[in-house]
């Protein structure tokens, strides 16, 4: 006798649904994403032992979104996004081959590996609003939040598996196979899109120029203080929390005798902890998602100054997991909020300065923080910049209150 009882939600939404095709592509490009994201980074350290170069790095990956990020956002919403994000995925191998060539023949290099990063960091940030965006023609509205959830489960585990996976290789084997790696599953993915079958993408008539368009979304939040006070919160927690996961190299080179185990486990624990926060965050309204987020970034500004103090391995792993939770609590918490609350004709433009704040902001930060560290060391950078944070979240504090009856009273 068939079984006619409803399959659990996850179930529905990876099973009966295109959207279960896309995680599992995704997923396998992110994972190589962040493999070839430590490999550089292992290879700017140990060719400057610097934790301000490791800054730069960081910004030419996140930095592109600042300038890419709002045109992208328009882009997601007049053009095919499936078609988008394919063109950028094939150039995204074309890069990964490229640097794996120029390594095994020695011509990579400081310059060269920022330069390449630089390109990738910008093909991401040109995808990033039409990626998000497809959500929706792939899951019914009313499992929209599942799959939002789930997207950010995947890109946790993809944060945990690529550094273990990136470390395992830089012990064993010539770095160069982590590019060839990335390579093979990017195509993969690549593949996986050509496959999908979306729901037709909601046409709508041009009211205006493209930077007309552009500004409608940066306006929608200035008249929206709700929604204006939760960007600016992760922008003070994204620059001075979520930029510790871009100096792994220089933590993990603090607390463990080897440094490539110790940046694999580092960051593979702040995975973990993200994977652990997305697994068990459950419905939250509006109003308490706007307290949560101060709480979870004054605790995650706390974890970091443990994470950065301590010489204990055990101690550096405990405070990496909290502040990957923290971190993960904070983002999908704001990007939840902004899903709720953004009507969906501007939901690509809005998604696209949520990217920007959450992509640049920690990329600014790492060099700031980078460049001081260099010079009074990474310790006592960090614990001023989360004591600033700490002390920033207690003066938004009562806007918060503010805002909370504001989006209550909308409600």
């Amino acid at each position: 006798m068939p079984d006619h009882r409803p399959r659990p939600a996850i179930l529905r939404v990876l099973i009966g649904t295109q959207f279960g095709l896309f995680y599992a592509g995704n997923g396998l490009s992110s994972i190589g994403t962040w493999m070839q994201r430590v490999a550089c980074g292992w290879l700017i350290w140990d060719w400057t032992h610097s934790v301000f170069w490791l800054g730069i790095l960081s910004a030419g990956d996140l930095l592109p979104v600042i300038l890419i990020g709002p045109i992208a956002g328009v882009a997601a919403d007049r053009w095919d996004r499936v078609r988008q994000n394919m063109l950028a995925q094939i150039v995204s191998v074309v890069l990964a081959v490229l640097m794996a060539a120029l390594l095994a023949v020695g011509w990579l290099g400081l310059i060269g590996t920022l330069a390449l990063i630089t390109v990738q960091g910008t093909l991401t940030a040109v995808i990033q609003p039409a990626r998000l965006a497809m959500v929706q023609q792939m899951v019914p509205r009313g499992d929209m939040g599942i799959a939002v959830a789930l997207n950010s489960v995947n890109v946790n585990l993809a944060r945990m598996l690529g550094p273990a996976a990136a470390g395992v290789m830089i012990l064993h084997m010539d770095i160069l196979w982590i590019f060839v790696v990335n390579a093979a599953v990017t195509l993969l993915f690549v593949l996986v899109l050509m496959r999908l079958r979306l729901a037709p993408q909601e046409k709508r008539p041009h009211r205006g120029s493209f930077l007309g368009e552009l500004t409608e979304g940066f306006a929608h939040i200035l008249r929206a203080p709700a929604l204006r006070l939760i960007l600016l919160v992760m922008l003070c927690g994204g620059s001075l929390v979520r930029a510790m996961i871009e100096l792994a190299p220089a933590i993990a080179a603090r607390s463990f005798p080897d440094n490539a185990t110790g940046l694999a486990v580092v960051t593979g624990a702040a995975a973990f902890g993200a994977v652990c926060a997305g697994l068990t965050m459950g419905p939250v309204s509006s109003r308490r998602l706007l307290y949560s987020v101060l709480l979870w970034w004054g605790l995650g500004a706390a974890a970091s100054v443990a994470l950065t103090h301590t010489d204990y391995r055990i101690v550096a792993t405990i405070s990496a997991m909290i502040v990957g939770a923290c971190i993960a609590r904070g983002l999908i918490s704001t990007q939840t909020f902004v899903q709720l609350t953004t009507p969906d004709v501007l939901r690509g433009r809005v998604l696209s300065v949520h990217g920007l704040i959450a992509r640049g902001s920690p990329a600014l930060g790492a060099l700031v923080i980078g460049f001081a560290a260099d010079r009074v060391g990474l310790a006592l950078s960090v614990e001023v910049t989360s004591i600033t944070l700490i002390l920033l979240l207690l003066v938004l504090f009562p806007f918060v209150r503010n805002a909370a009856h504001w989006v209550e009273d909308a409600a």
